[in-house]
């Protein structure tokens, strides 16, 4: 047989190879079924309501568990803020999810959370228990929906604030006990230890925030908080602070 002729056989070999490869895999994908389903990034939700929600049966074929359904069922519970759905093969099925933290939370007859989206969250969800501000003063009404976003700029305002706090650090996210929304709808913020009030205004966030957290640094750790009756940041570059029979003024740094 010429040179030419076994080039040709040969090719005709690997062809053929190839394509029973192709036929071995798909076949082999086509009777691939689920095994494991596994769970990564929940704290709140507990895993058992998560698994409900998925309804992955383990023996199904792996390739017909529709992973976009899961999501959406998933998604479906107000806590998952995301959720991620994979096949590993040969046999599992990976549910990743990432929660809606709750940052605030608003006494009302029916206590809830409120994430920094403004996502209202149920409080009976999980055992465990939040430290968390209040936010009173808001007017969410009487009917409410979890999952939904509030819209009161006020309230979305105090959110800000809240996160403002944790970025400068997490004490001054702690020092918060309470955000009253007045009337007026200046914000007063009520100290964790001795419940003195902060009075914050509203507008210019951050720049509210460093000062506050400079003063506390430079004043407060060091005096303490023994007859201070308020403080007021609604000025300009300034920080004023009311003692017991004195005015005090602290500019910013």
């Amino acid at each position: 047989m010429s040179n030419s002729g076994k080039r040709k056989y040969g090719l005709l070999g690997l062809l053929l190879t190839f394509a029973a490869l192709i036929v071995f895999a798909n076949f082999w994908k086509s009777s691939l079924r689920v095994m494991h389903v596994t769970l990564q990034g929940n704290r709140i939700v507990q895993a058992k309501e998560l698994f409900q929600l998925a309804q992955v049966r383990q023996g199904s074929l792996i390739y017909d568990i529709d992973l976009k359904a899961i999501q959406r069922r998933l998604l479906s519970q107000c806590y998952i803020k995301e959720a991620t759905v994979e096949r590993n093969l040969p046999s599992t099925i990976q549910l990743t999810v990432e929660e809606r933290t709750p940052i605030a939370l608003v006494n009302r007859a029916d206590i809830v959370y409120l994430d920094e989206d403004g996502v209202i969250l149920p409080h009976t969800i999980s055992k465990e228990l939040f430290d968390l501000p209040v936010l009173s003063g808001l007017k969410l009404g009487t009917t409410i929906s979890y999952g939904s976003v509030i819209h009161d700029k006020h309230a979305l305002e105090a959110l800000t604030v809240l996160r403002g706090a944790k970025l400068v650090n997490t004490e001054m996210y702690h020092l918060i006990s309470e955000i009253q929304i007045r009337d007026d709808s200046d914000m007063v913020f009520y100290t964790a230890e001795g419940g003195v009030p902060i009075i914050f205004g509203n507008g210019n966030v951050a720049d509210k925030l460093v000062r506050l957290d400079a003063f506390w640094k430079q004043v407060i750790e060091e005096r303490g908080l023994q007859n201070l009756q308020y403080v007021d940041l609604r000025y300009d570059d300034q920080v004023i602070a009311r003692w017991t029979n004195q005015l005090n003024k602290a500019k910013t740094m």
